[in-house]
């Protein structure tokens, strides 16, 4: 089964078919046995995240009691594992940071800040196994109620939630425009990726459209993401890094990131800008004609 809707099959029926994938998905993942232990968590993440997004598309169905509910369990659980990956993570954007930056630099650099960060990453081995293990058993807790999850066959409910989605992304990317800083580009980057999922679920209405867009979503996600992951590398080495062996290598790494960071928020204010173009009433309509005529297709031998 694929993360998206199947035509013929009811829109509940879909979202919770979606919902329980992934969380079986998650769920494989995050087995004691795993392989690499971060790459395990960012993949259990990345499968509640596209939940979070089935959830919202769904909230209509649902009731906005049990959305917020479920909402707010399925945000626990990846708050805990975000929590235990944060040292992988910055590791990750420096070697990230360097390759950009490839030319002008010199070999291993941020050699003592590496150091430091791998430290602290091996110091926290069994609060990711902890993680982990409590991660799963929320999952397996709430796979259970996925099933008790009331059924509707309006495709007006998946309208409402793509309308909202969208809405949500278009007034995120507004505050950004006026004020930008870490706290709005990520909020605006948390709603381009429910927006991203959400054209996943709904690619089959029209593939080639969905994924054009979709890759313009992806794009956008990498900008916000890369600058919020530099975000936040920026405050842990300043607020954690402050000895005399990597304060050279510290003010150096905060320039690179200052300046990269400068770099991603202005591609993601043109991209954006292009994105968020439409209103979210003709965006829902058009989406509405797409789905009335994929449910009405017939198949031609």
């Amino acid at each position: 089964m694929a993360y998206r809707l199947k035509n013929k099959e009811s829109f509940s029926k879909s979202i919770k078919r979606i919902v329980l994938e992934q969380i079986d998905e998650a769920l494989q993942n995050l087995k004691p046995k795993s392989r690499n232990k971060d790459e395990a968590i960012h993949d259990a993440r990345v499968c509640i995240k596209k939940i979070r997004a089935a959830l919202r598309l769904s909230r209509d169905g649902l009731g906005i009691k049990l959305y917020e509910y479920e909402d707010k369990k399925y945000r626990e659980v990846a708050r805990k594992l975000s929590e235990s990956r944060d040292g992988a993570a910055m590791l990750e954007i420096i070697d990230k940071l360097v390759e950009h930056f490839a030319d002008p630099l010199a070999d291993d650099p941020f050699r003592s800040v590496r150091l430091t960060l791998r430290r602290e990453k091996k110091s926290r081995t069994q609060d990711r196994q902890q993680a982990m293990k409590e991660a799963a058993q929320q999952l397996r807790s709430l796979r259970k109620q996925v099933h008790k999850w009331p059924k509707d066959n309006d495709g007006q409910v998946l309208i409402k939630g793509l309308h909202r989605t969208f809405k949500g992304g278009r007034r995120r990317f507004a505050v950004v425009a006026e004020k930008p800083g870490v706290r709005n580009f990520h909020q605006l980057r948390k709603q381009v990726k429910h927006l991203e999922h959400a054209m996943e679920i709904l690619r089959p209405i029209w593939s080639e459209i969905i994924t054009s867009f979709a890759e313009e979503l992806n794009t956008l996600g990498g900008y916000l993401s890369e600058d919020h992951d530099l975000a936040i590398l920026g405050q842990h080495v300043s607020d954690e890094l402050p000895d005399a062996e990597t304060h050279g290598e510290t003010e150096a790494l905060a320039g690179l990131i200052d300046q990269r960071r400068s770099e991603l928020e202005v591609k993601a204010k043109d991209l954006g800008a292009k994105i968020f173009a439409e209103t979210p009433r003709a965006f829902a309509e058009r989406f509405e004609v797409y789905l009335r005529v994929w449910r009405n297709e017939v198949s031609v031998d």
